[in-house]
């Protein structure tokens, strides 16, 4: 039986609840989410996902992208001894700064990608965990990390999350250049998205997608392609994913530039019930301090990893 005849029978089950969230203290974070009618476009069905209000503030919480115009965050190789999975990250903004699993960073001795949701304190030097996506350079080529509204596709994201096999992400970036016919000497991730025919997709899809960042009960987005769903990206609220919006869509355009067909478009309800796995989902937490928690979520043929940040939830994303 097709998943989503599976996932629509659950739906039944769920959809009243799902269909009328409110923001009473009971009710969990997953509880309130809210699926809206898919946007089609190419290969790939987006279905919107809504909080009552556009979701709760987090306080003043930078993404990387704009902690780094401040021109007072900084990424580059460990001072002493660089590694190809550690970085060092000077955050003098004075606030917190939340990097994304597979956002890319470009340059230093190999292009890297983010290995997990991290959110980097105030003050001082920090490490942070990375994988490379550059297999074929170990040479400086800047001292810090060039910054771009760039996320890896779901097959990398998830090989350096679920994985956290260095081997497997050089895998999953390899079969991502083939397909893209994006071959080069360093094998560097970064030249599929240089690509001039993948930034004309892009410029497809963020037209085709503008507005659903606009709505602003909006906090995230599902996606399918082939049929199935290919990732899912939720924040705490809307301000958050609009501000992530442009490198996710970087992402979503190379998941479908490497998908076959569009095959089925499923009903919302099927989705809503999709994510109410999250509620039931086997829970471990793989990292703790004093600000954040880590967690991967697991259930039927559902791999999550959630952030919370003070206790909240702050993203979670899905493969």
């Amino acid at each position: 039986m097709n998943k989503f005849a599976i996932i629509i029978t659950l739906a039944a089950a769920t959809l009243v609840a799902l269909a009328a969230p409110t923001l009473g203290e009971e009710e969990s974070f997953y509880a309130r989410l809210a699926v809206g009618d898919a946007v089609v476009y190419g290969k790939l069905a987006v279905y919107p996902v809504s909080l009552p209000g556009g979701g709760e503030k987090l306080g003043d919480v930078l993404t990387m992208a704009d902690a780094a115009k401040t021109g007072k965050f900084k990424i580059a190789e460990l001072e002493e001894g660089a590694a190809v999975n550690t970085l060092e990250v000077r955050n003098d903004t004075g606030k917190h700064v939340v990097l994304l699993a597979g956002e890319m960073i470009r340059g230093a001795k190999q292009d890297r990608i983010i290995s997990y949701d991290t959110v980097v304190p105030p003050g001082g030097k920090f490490n942070v965990d990375a994988f490379c996506v550059e297999a074929g350079r170990w040479t400086e080529v800047s001292k810090h990390f060039k910054y771009d509204n760039e996320m890896a596709p779901a097959g990398v994201r998830a090989a350096a999350q679920g994985k956290q096999d260095q081997g497997e992400v050089w895998a999953e970036v390899s079969r991502v250049n083939e397909a893209r016919g994006a071959v080069t000497a360093t094998d560097t991730l970064t030249a599929s998205y240089d690509d001039p025919a993948f930034r004309a997709e892009v410029a497809g899809y963020e037209k085709a997608l503008k507005e659903l960042a606009k709505e602003k009960e909006v906090v995230g987005v599902v996606v399918v392609a082939e049929g199935k769903v290919k990732a899912g990206d939720v924040f705490a609220n809307h301000d958050l994913f609009a501000t992530v919006w442009p490198r996710l869509l970087t992402s979503y355009a190379m998941d479908a530039a490497l998908a076959g067909e569009l095959g089925e478009v499923p009903p919302a309800s099927a989705i809503e019930a999709y994510l109410a796995q999250l509620e039931q989902a086997e829970r471990e937490e793989t990292y703790a301090d004093e600000t954040q928690n880590r967690s991967s979520l697991s259930k039927d043929d559902m791999s999550a990893y959630e952030l919370e940040y003070k206790g909240r939830k702050m993203h979670v994303n899905m493969y």
